[in-house]
């Protein structure tokens, strides 16, 4: 189905009314192997418009973004700025004709400081080739106040928050001039205040003439944002119109056809929300037979912050076997530092840590895996795979020693195999096969075989930290599908999100996290969107 693009409602240039458009890409074509990531692409941008760009996972869009940025060379097909056939060879290539991309995971360095990330590449120096560190730090509050950003430039980008990092990734873009914003999901990990704000900070930059393609998979963002929408599906374009002509079910269609079966839903639907509606209603299952043994139970627990002080303190929680636990929270109020204090990877200095009534705090990250946790970590590139690693061989991390996958530490080719087959089914991960680099498949793909990979067997506690980050509809869906089946055989889940309508939809509880500590707890008969809010801020009376 192909919808022709007309004049917008808000009055935004159309590609097609004479002015050429700023990006135009033609019959773009991209192949990894047998995969054809992009198809025959058209695509036209008009200048100063806000461009969503959606798909399901591996529908091309990252592919063909990464073509105009120079990341990727096409195997066929022209591009086009402002009307004249350029061809880039590098992103160098594309900075050099203005255009910047924020990839889903950052290019920050967080041991440099903010300022030494911001200019990182593009230094001002003198004719000595001295750094005009003055100069440097004049134009970098120049900038971030366009972006109503006031960092102090001189610490550590590690103390930065998700949406500060977030921030200083678009003020990268500007400092190298960039007129043509590429945005990769980039409210993935944010909470709906700084989604907000983010946003604020794009339509200010579009105010300035500057054009934003968005590539997301969440409905309401386009819906909302942007100007235009572009639908990918299977590498191919099938949908190209003006937001203002397209609603919600209209948008779902084209994103994942009228063939629903990747929902792994027993109801047909149209839109995210009745999806996953129907999906709790036909999941959930009689959970009194679970209930009374806590999993996982954390008393009094203070773990420190890199930033000083403690990063959670006093936090009391109990999450039981066949429930699904949220944790909601503005950003930076705990949320990693319990991740890292749960998997072992920062030390916890007060309180205690159990699994089912066993200590852990002490144990080895190992030793928590063999006793039956998984984790899901927000970076699923620096904690949970190896990039240049083959699908196969991902699949099998942290499960080397399974006694099903080696013996006397040799391990079985067919049982390897048939593992990362079976996780590759299950999750409907699409792969060009599974002895090319995991590098190779789109960010959803990476994080659908991850999630596949920690709910493999019978895990007895899983510990989640943003386990839809990148995920499309049919993904996220068949994430907390998942989820739901194997806390009804029994296991528990403690989902760390910051996305409330997600964590509302799918939780049995929520506990919000304030300042290190849990505040107020919500059983699903009580959820209220402004209740939940109002404790995230501290301004519940609870």
């Amino acid at each position: 189905m192909q919808v022709q693009p007309t004049q917008h409602a808000t009055g935004t240039p159309n590609p097609t009314d004479g002015a050429p458009p700023v990006v135009e890409m033609r019959g773009i074509t991209k192949r990894f192997g047998t995969l054809v990531a992009c198809d025959a692409v058209d695509l036209k941008v008009a200048p100063g418009a806000l461009h969503a760009l959606m798909g399901e996972n591996g529908a091309g869009k990252t592919t063909l973004m990464r073509i105009l940025y120079g990341y990727y060379a096409p195997d066929a097909g022209e591009l086009y700025l402002k009307g004249k056939r350029v061809h880039f060879r590098s992103p160098a290539d594309a900075i050099i004709h203005h255009i910047g991309m924020v990839s889903q995971h950052y290019s920050i360095i967080p041991e440099l400081s903010a300022l030494d990330n911001l200019i990182l590449g593009a230094e001002p120096v003198g004719a000595l080739g001295w750094l005009k560190r003055r100069e440097a730090l004049q134009k970098a509050d120049q900038l971030a106040q366009m972006l109503e950003f006031s960092p102090d430039w001189n610490r550590p980008a590690a103390e930065l928050s998700v949406a500060a990092r977030q921030k200083l990734e678009i003020l990268k873009l500007l400092w190298r001039d960039a007129e043509i914003l590429i945005l990769d999901e980039p409210t993935a990990m944010l909470s709906p205040r700084d989604v907000d704000a983010l946003f604020e900070t794009l339509l200010r930059l579009k105010a300035q003439g500057r054009t934003i393609l968005l590539v997301t998979h969440k409905l309401n963002e386009a819906l909302r944002y942007a100007d235009y929408v572009t639908v990918l599906r299977s590498g191919r374009k099938v949908a190209d119109a003006p937001i203002s002509e397209v609603d919600a079910p209209t948008l779902t269609r084209w994103i994942i056809g009228d063939d629903t079966r990747g929902l792994d839903s027993p109801a047909q639907a149209t839109t995210h929300k009745s999806v996953g509606v129907s999906m709790t209603q036909a999941l959930s299952t009689d959970k009194t037979a679970h209930a009374t043994r806590a999993v996982l139970t954390l008393h009094e627990v203070y773990v420190p912050s890199d930033r000083g002080g403690w990063g959670v303190q006093g936090l009391n929680l109990e999450v039981y076997a066949g429930e699904i636990v949220g944790v909601a929270g503005v950003d930076g109020s705990g949320q990693l530092e319990l991740m890292e204090a749960l998997a072992g990877l920062r030390p916890v200095a007060k309180g205690e840590i159990q699994l089912n009534g066993q200590p852990m705090q002490r144990w080895s990250t190992a030793q928590r895996i063999r006793a039956g946790i998984r984790y899901l970590f927000d970076d699923r590139f620096r904690r949970m795979m190896a990039p240049q690693w083959s699908v196969l061989d991902n699949a099998i991390l942290g499960a080397q020693r399974d006694p099903e996958l080696q013996t006397w530490g040799w391990f079985k080719p067919r049982a390897l195999r048939r593992r990362a087959e079976a996780l590759v089914e299950r999750f409907q991960v699409k792969v060009p096969s599974l002895r090319a680099p995991i590098l190779q498949l789109s960010g959803g793909n990476q994080q659908r075989l991850v999630i596949a990979r920690a709910l493999y067997g019978q895990p007895r506690l899983l510990i989640a930290y943003a386990p839809t980050r990148g995920l499309d509809i049919r993904g996220a869906e068949a994430t907390y599908a998942a989820i739901r089946r194997a806390c009804n055989h029994g296991m528990a889940a403690l989902v760390i999100a910051f996305d409330l309508d997600e964590l509302m939809e799918h939780c049995d509880r929520i506990a919000v996290l304030f300042k290190g500590a849990i505040v107020q707890q919500f059983p699903r008969e009580a959820f209220s969107r402004e209740a939940i809010g109002a404790a995230m801020v501290g301004a519940s009376a609870g």
